[in-house]
């Protein structure tokens, strides 16, 4: 019966630098090789994953938990782990379509995650200026099990895209507002853009909610659904 040695060889783990590079290759392209490559890349890095650890429960059950090979296998494993997350999100970027826009229109969708990278369902994502002002006329999306969400505006006839720069904000189940995004967003007509955002543990809910938005982000009793 083989026993782990006591340094195991671990598979060489890129940098974040080297794998958003070669994500960013992949997204370059539109056609179906694109999105064949990011989803290689993904499964090649869950298999680090699994390899990894695999190497760690073995050193684990010989040495303990305290011992530094396992505690270095733990580290190598969280930081793998971390990366594997992270081509998981760009996977499911690069398969995601872009959604039809109406003439003049332009959207905003993405997807919302927490702080492990895990898709987060049930939230109310809008739109606000510079002041933290919801801009109502964009109405809202509520974030499906993915953690996708959709702002497809279509504009009164002769209205252009607004000037004004909008900034993607973001209400819990209980219309606490715990997101609001550091980056403008220029709309830009005919255009859809896709945005990640990535919600930090713990933190505080950022004051109080827009009426509007804590009227339709708390969710609704059993047969009601609010309106947009």
């Amino acid at each position: 019966m083989s026993t782990p040695s006591q340094n195991p060889a671990t598979p060489a783990t890129p940098s974040s630098g080297q794998f958003t590079a070669a994500v960013k290759t992949a997204l370059a392209g539109a056609d179906s090789n694109a999105s064949t490559a990011v989803t290689n890349l993904k499964l090649v890095h869950q298999a680090r994953v699994t390899q990894l650890n695999r190497a760690a429960v073995a050193l684990k059950a010989r040495f303990g938990a305290a011992d530094a090979r396992t505690v270095a296998a733990q580290s190598a494993l969280a930081a793998q782990t971390r990366i594997a997350a992270q081509v998981s999100v760009a996977s499911q970027q690069a398969a995601t379509p872009a959604p039809t826009v109406a003439a003049g229109g332009w959207a905003l969708h993405g997807r919302v995650y927490d702080e492990q990278l895990k898709p987060s369902a049930r939230l109310t994502v809008y739109l606000v200026d510079h002041a933290k002002t919801y801009q109502q006329q964009y109405s809202f999306a509520y974030t499906d099990a993915t953690g996708y969400f959709l702002i497809n505006y279509a504009p009164p006839a002769g209205q252009d895209a607004p000037a004004t720069p909008l900034y993607a904000a973001i209400a819990n189940a209980k219309g606490e507002p715990v997101y609001v995004s550091a980056t403008a967003f220029q709309p830009a007509a005919n255009v859809a853009t896709y945005q990640n955002i990535s919600l930090s543990a713990g933190k505080k809910p950022l004051g109080d909610p827009p009426p509007e938005i804590r009227q339709v982000a708390i969710p609704p009793q059993a047969g009601k659904t609010p309106s947009k």
